[in-house]
């Protein structure tokens, strides 16, 4: 047996018998991850891929344009129709009514983003210094790296994966689309973060609902029977109007299923 063959036997042998990997000890997450501060005060911004929507005038692309929380987790949904400057400026601003101002934002390096990110600068550094101390600092993750944004790019693929998982091609209206992604936020920030027990004794999960609310989201149920006679309906017939909501309760109901699982 000359030398090659021994190095061979001995290198399959030392496969064989090898111990399997370790993956390394993970790093600390980043002070912006687990500082004890309100809820988006450090924010992630991202949109996802196109959706359509049925109109008077025909089939339109809109596009969700998503902030999370990274200290709790929580989901901010808005429903934009392109995505330039103005128009995410416009859906920050409904961000900022009604969640506060962040401390700091987090988004990849998208065109929109560095517009909005200088024009946020501009409106904060030139008003009053009791304002300019609200400001909003906008930090980028590297080029060409969107493992930088995982936190945020995890709850990105949750959105948009399983609503075209349930919507597939087919097309509502801008309303109907708009109440199933309020109610799609409210699913994703009644999910789970902690360990669910089967036992009653053991304590309630924990949910970021809890962490924003101090209780967990309860929503209406899905329309299993619904009174059109309530609900306005202009240019429609009662026939089309049950039609439109067993649609919206049959994608809320396979949302949630695919969330859960």
């Amino acid at each position: 047996m000359n030398f090659a063959e021994k190095a061979l036997i001995r290198s399959v042998y030392t496969d064989i018998n090898s111990r399997p990997y370790r993956a390394p000890t993970s790093p600390p997450l980043p002070k912006d991850r687990v500082s004890d501060e309100a809820p988006f005060t450090v924010t992630s911004v991202d949109f996802t891929g196109a959706l359509h929507v049925r109109e008077k005038t025909g089939i339109h692309k809109v596009y969700i344009c998503l902030f999370t929380c990274a200290s709790n987790r929580a989901v901010h949904l808005e429903v934009v129709p392109d995505l330039p400057e103005e128009t995410f400026m416009l859906a920050f601003r409904r961000f900022v009514s009604r969640r506060s101002v962040p401390k700091f934002m987090m988004s990849d390096n998208a065109t929109t983003f560095r517009a909005a990110a200088s024009h946020i600068h501009r409106m904060t550094h030139n008003t009053q210094a009791c304002l300019a101390a609200r400001g909003t600092e906008w930090k980028f993750i590297q080029q060409r790296a969107p493992w930088y944004g995982g936190w945020w790019e995890r709850l990105i693929g949750i959105t948009k994966k399983t609503i075209k998982k349930v919507l597939g091609n087919a097309s509502v209206d801008l309303h109907t689309l708009q109440t199933v992604v309020t109610l799609v936020e409210a699913i994703i920030n009644d999910r789970s973060l902690t360990f669910v027990s089967t036992s009653r004794e053991d304590p309630e999960p924990l949910t970021p609902a809890h962490l924003l609310y101090g209780k967990r989201m309860t929503s209406l149920p899905t329309y299993d029977t619904p009174d059109v006679d309530d609900i306005i309906w202009r240019n429609h017939t009662r026939e089309n109007a049950t039609r439109r909501l067993d649609q919206l309760r049959r994608v809320i109901d396979q949302y949630a299923g695919n969330v859960n699982t």
